[in-house]
């Protein structure tokens, strides 16, 4: 073994970070789109039943859950995009370790984690739900 115990935590935490965050965006991807299609269905189904089949109040109800929903959802989105950025971070940083431990220049390549695309990611779909919520709202309280 050629490696100081430094630089074998540091490698294979720096590994560890970016296998965590593409897990982190499959499950949240599945996650996503398993809530917006619950509730673009929801939204569908509720505005296509007459009011007068509709049990009083119901539709209040499963706007509540949905808008609830959605606002977990939004959160959610906003704090992927936040994750993967500080994933970028720590990154860069572990970088900078493992090339002082090592006579040389550090290489001049760009992060592993496109962190700009998944704060723009993270943020577009927590606006997307924000929306998703106050249609919620409206279809619930308001038409």
């Amino acid at each position: 073994m050629d490696e100081s115990p430094q630089e074998w935590i540091l490698k294979r935490r720096h590994e560890d970070l970016g296998a965590t965050v593409r897990m982190c965006w499959g499950l949240y991807i599945q996650f996503y789109t398993v809530f917006l299609t619950f509730s673009v269905v929801g939204l569908g189904w509720v505005l296509t039943r007459p009011a007068d089949i509709m049990v009083p109040r119901a539709k209040q109800v499963i706007a509540v859950v949905f808008v609830i929903q959605t606002i977990l959802t939004a959160i959610t989105s906003g704090a992927m995009g936040l994750y993967t950025v500080h994933v970028a971070h720590d990154q860069e940083h572990i970088e900078g370790l493992l090339t002082q431990l090592h006579a040389g220049v550090r290489p001049s390549v760009r992060s592993a984690v496109p962190a700009l695309l998944a704060q723009f990611a993270g943020w577009s779909n927590c606006a997307a739900m924000l929306a998703t919520a106050a249609l919620w709202l409206y279809v619930g309280f308001i038409r």
